[in-house]
């Protein structure tokens, strides 16, 4: 039983000191994403729960240090139900810390512009300033390409936006 206790602990800590060169300081990351999957939900005053949600972002950045990395991102979200029609776009900022070489932790703050439409009414415009987190794991596909499953989280305090999902990128490395 100790053999095995020793081995564990010899091979978590193998992980944690052997970091891909993927993820050292002044490589660049190129991240598509693709959330929603109707796994997750869109609840704002005006619409509560949305029966269907698709996002679609792009984000890039440089790692400043070993494991963290400044990104900036550009995306949209489309979401709708029976009732209603909701828009938005996505600007935002985030850094990104990875621990144990493939596990990320993720911190970002952004800005949304939203549109709605109900079925039987004149659209409406909103304007939302969000904070934000992920975590996630990077699964290294080859030398410089990673799959990056994560669970994503975003609020509005001063607009009752909230979002959180599932989200799927795609890293280049370079």
């Amino acid at each position: 039983m100790t053999k095995k206790i020793i081995w564990a602990i010899l091979f978590i800590g193998s992980l944690s000191v052997t970091a891909p060169a993927q993820i050292l300081k002044n490589t660049w990351i190129v991240n598509p994403q693709v959330s929603g999957f109707n796994l997750g939900s869109t609840h704002t005053q005006e619409t509560g729960n949305e029966a269907f949600d698709l996002g679609l972002k792009v984000e890039a950045g440089n790692f400043i240090a070993n494991n963290l990395a400044v990104m900036v991102g550009l995306g949209g979200d489309f979401a709708w139900n029976k009732e209603y029609r909701n828009n938005s776009i996505d600007m935002m900022g985030s850094i990104r810390y990875y621990t144990l070489t493939t596990l990320f932790i993720g911190v970002n703050a952004g800005y949304t512009h939203a549109w709605s439409k109900p079925k039987n009414g004149s659209s409406s415009c909103h304007d939302y300033l969000y904070v934000g987190a992920e975590l996630g794991y990077a699964i290294f596909v080859s030398h410089n390409i990673s799959l990056d499953p994560a669970l994503y989280w975003k609020h509005s305090f001063t607009d009752k936006y909230d979002q959180y999902g599932l989200k799927i990128g795609l890293s280049v490395y370079f």
